[in-house]
């Protein structure tokens, strides 16, 4: 049995949600990512420009936010703009200067006010005229090709005038390809110049990003240095088991709750290791023994929490896999993958052609659902999706 003291919460701070899901979570919960947040720290406040790409879920965004807060704490001005929801280039300008804004004016949705300012009108909050100067002629642009173009101007700007390194995350950038036929030419050409302004690129579609940045002739090729969220030693997702083991023994000691190292085990036997589905499991273990007054965690009550997890993630999963049949061969494929059973097996029930089988691993691939192991070898993201696919196919087969 492992015992460790509890944390304290820093003073005046209240604690977050236990195990939290569904958003970037604190830097206290960011398991195994010290390492990581370090290095990538570091080559920003350099001056270099570094590239995350990764499925949905396992914590691009969290490990970002807190790179940019460590930044922050180093004095550099920072901004995080969400690509994914625009619909045209001035949406997606506007909220890059937003962003930028918000260093020197410490306001959210500056530049509303920088509009108001700009027409004549008084803004709805005290707001000082040079925390928005810079945006002011932006403000008075009516096209929007132009408009954007300003946007990206805008954080050098910032930095010519403070004085001070500027880093910018653009997250789910794949999303901003899709506003126009030249918007990565023209997002290249005005970032590339800036000296004084550092660039981060998230997105969830690897496939589109590693075309992006690594094939010659594209917008972004050798832009940004790929920095893989697994790390060198080979842990999926880059998280040791033993980060996770200490992480989840501690987080339950706080609550006077003890697990033991066999049981934190069978958790990540089921999850993989990856990070939403695991907090999923271990928030579903912890109301589950509160609820019930227990304080040791037992084989069986970890069996009803990764039941009960499956439950809460049936609806997702169910919508991956409708979507699975809308194309050729993918649900097939999927449920060969889930099994482990031979991909390329031309005879038989099911039997599905070579050419069709590799063109369904990419579809799957391209989705986020499914990552190679090795040669003719694959396994889905998040194994409890894998553990969904199998009982669907066994609970067909048993009708």
């Amino acid at each position: 049995m492992i015992r460790l003291m509890p944390r304290p919460f820093a003073k005046g701070t209240p604690p977050a949600a236990y195990f939290p899901l569904g958003g970037p979570v604190p830097a206290g919960d960011l398991v195994g990512r010290e390492s990581y947040i370090r290095r990538a720290t570091a080559r920003l406040a350099d001056g270099g420009h570094i590239l995350i790409a990764g499925p949905r879920r396992i914590g691009k965004t969290s490990v970002m936010l807190e790179i940019l807060r460590r930044l922050r704490r180093k004095g550099l001005h920072t901004a995080y703009v969400d690509c994914m929801g625009t619909t045209d280039l001035r949406g997606l300008g506007e909220r890059l200067v937003d962003a930028v804004l918000e260093n020197v004016s410490g306001i959210e949705r500056s530049f509303e006010h920088t509009k108001a300012i700009a027409a004549g009108m008084r803004p709805t909050v005290k707001i000082r005229y040079e925390h928005v100067e810079l945006a002011l002629e932006l403000a008075r642009e009516k096209n929007a090709q132009r408009f954007f173009e300003g946007a990206l101007d805008l954080p050098r700007a910032l930095a010519g005038k403070t004085g001070k390194r500027v880093v910018i995350a653009f997250d789910e950038l794949q999303a901003a390809g899709q506003l126009g036929p030249r918007v990565f030419d023209v997002m290249r050409a005005r970032l590339q110049p800036q000296r004084a302004v550092s660039y981060a690129f998230l997105g969830s579609e690897e496939g589109i990003l590693e075309e992006l940045f690594s094939e010659k002739g594209r917008a972004f090729y050798r832009f940004a240095t790929p920095l893989d969220l697994a790390d060198a030693a080979g842990h999926r997702f880059g998280i040791a088991p033993d980060d996770w083991l200490s992480y989840i023994t501690e987080k339950l000691h706080e609550r006077q709750l003890q697990i033991t190292e066999s049981d934190v085990d069978t958790v990540l036997d089921a999850t993989g290791g990856h990070p939403q589905d695991t907090m999923q499991v271990c928030a579903a273990l912890y109301y589950l023994m509160r609820d019930a007054g227990l304080r040791l965690v037992t084989p069986e009550a970890v069996s009803v929490a990764l039941e009960q997890s499956l439950r809460e993630l049936e609806r997702p999963f169910a919508l991956h896999w409708a979507d699975l049949g809308k194309g050729k061969y993918l649900q097939q494929v999927a449920k060969r993958i889930a099994h482990a059973a031979v991909l390329y097996a031309a005879d038989g029930a099911g039997a599905v052609p070579r050419a069709e089988v590799l063109r369904a691993l990419a579809a799957l691939q391209a989705r986020g659902l499914v990552t190679r192991l090795a040669r003719g070898r694959y396994a889905f993201v998040e194994p409890l999706f894998g553990e969904y696919v199998r009982r669907l196919d066994e609970a067909i087969v048993q009708k």
